[in-house]
């Protein structure tokens, strides 16, 4: 069973996160306190249209204004795009015949000087570029994994709770990777995380730390500041 237009409309509306959150919850409690994989996708893809940016104010205010022009217009658009879908389909068909090159970001990278690291803050700023997250406290630096461990969502760092926050069933972190709330099984992954010969930090996704096999004691799980 998928959404109801009822529960789509509840979440497309909603004013805020925290409003989202319980329209989550409520949602979650009318299936048993939980809900399958299809469901959970489809929550997180209205998450993600709907914040940081609410397209659907963009789409609510195309529709209030498709007068008989604008409905023109888009045809013409639609004629285009129906064209260069046409050439991007024998563009295809040629590229077929060349051998295909993955560009991934790397998965070794510096992130800067320990300085440049405030404790007691959660540095978002290699979130959408490397998927990680730097943790700094008293003692340490840690690199964080941004896969939820439930089901591989992306949770969001809410730094008013301080706490980071699953949008699709609702499994919660604490800023060191700790799960204490949902339906995670495990804390976050730790990714290496090292000193450069040149002073700077260096991250390295190639290596897992994992709480749960007691891999976070080892000395390249986390940094000594």
């Amino acid at each position: 069973m998928k959404l109801t237009e009822e529960e789509k409309q509840l979440l497309i509306s909603a004013k805020d996160e925290s409003v989202w959150y319980s329209i989550c919850d409520d949602i979650k409690n009318r299936r048993n306190g939980i809900y399958p994989n299809y469901l959970s996708r489809e929550v997180y893809q209205i998450y993600q249209n709907k914040f940081p940016i609410d397209k659907y104010k963009e789409w609510a205010l195309l529709d209030s204004q498709l007068t008989r022009k604008a409905f023109l217009n888009w045809l013409s658009v639609g004629w285009l795009a129906f064209a260069a879908a046409t050439g991007g389909f024998f563009t295809a068909m040629i590229r077929y015949l060349f051998p295909n090159v993955l560009f991934e970001p790397p998965q070794s990278f510096k992130i800067g000087f320990p300085d440049n690291f405030e404790a007691g803050k959660v540095d978002l700023r290699f979130k959408k570029s490397h998927n990680v997250w730097i943790v700094r406290d008293d003692e340490k630096i840690i690199a964080l994994s941004t896969v939820c461990t439930h089901l591989g969502c992306t949770p969001n760092w809410l730094e008013t709770d301080r706490k980071f926050k699953c949008p699709c069933h609702g499994s919660g972190f604490r800023s060191s990777g700790i799960n204490f709330e949902g339906p995670a099984p495990r804390p976050l992954e730790r990714y290496r995380i090292v000193l450069a010969n040149d002073g700077q930090i260096l991250v390295d996704k190639t290596k897992k730390f994992n709480y749960e096999k007691g891999e976070w004691g080892r000395s390249e799980s986390f940094l000594k500041v």
